[in-house]
């Protein structure tokens, strides 16, 4: 991985795959600040995923414990060009999946994590819902651990956003959000890559809130 580019397509399959795991009756992440009593309430809740790059790397932190482990096994590893990867993923794959569309990312993800994805879209389209999703921040992007073995390298990275989340009926009626209100997401993302492999690309394999 000579340059961003690699780690920015692996990233975006990879966000997909926190989509996939969580639910279309959830919102994604571990939310605060978020307060729906304006709204009905419904257990038909849709997953919410947010995400938008920032232009400024200071707002970004990094954990470098023994990353130098990685870097031994791939020498073109770069670890802001990773996180950098991750954010600009993240924001792909919840376009993707508010737009209903996940041919862009599809590929990146692993498999079981993208049906989960796909549930989700059908189960709010049978419902005629409408996921809306403004990020508004990235505020946390860190590498949490990695764990290397003799085929992989997996890397946990936290991923900390205010968002504006809204799913509303086939009647353009709330049912859960608050239009003028953010919350924070917090998540944690799990990719992977194979070390034998000519393919630079990583795959987004688990996701679990915070």
């Amino acid at each position: 991985m000579q340059n961003s580019l690699p780690y920015l397509d692996i990233l975006i399959f990879g966000v997909i795959a926190v989509f996939l795991i969580f639910r279309l009756k959830n919102i994604l992440g571990t939310k605060t600040g978020y307060d729906s009593s304006g709204a009905e309430k419904d257990n038909k809740s849709s997953n919410i995923i947010p995400l938008k790059p920032v232009e400024k790397n200071e707002k970004y932190n990094l954990i470098s414990n023994d990353l130098d482990k990685i870097k031994e096994i791939d020498q073109s590893f770069n670890a802001d060009e990773f996180l950098s990867g991750s954010r600009t993923f993240f924001k792909m794959v919840l376009e993707s999946f508010t737009n209903d569309n996940l041919e862009k990312v599809q590929n990146f993800i692993k498999p079981s994590v993208l049906e989960s994805f796909k549930n989700a879209i059908d189960d709010r389209n049978k419902e005629e819902e409408t996921l809306t999703i403004d990020l508004k921040s990235i505020d946390k992007n860190e590498i949490l651990s990695h764990k290397i073995t003799k085929t992989l390298i997996k890397i946990n990275v936290i991923f900390e956003s205010r968002q504006i989340i809204t799913l509303m009926d086939k009647n353009d009626k709330l049912i859960e959000g608050d239009q003028e209100k953010e919350i924070v997401v917090k998540d944690e993302w799990v990719f992977e890559r194979k070390i034998k492999n000519e393919n630079p690309n990583w795959s987004l394999i688990e996701t679990k809130s915070l």
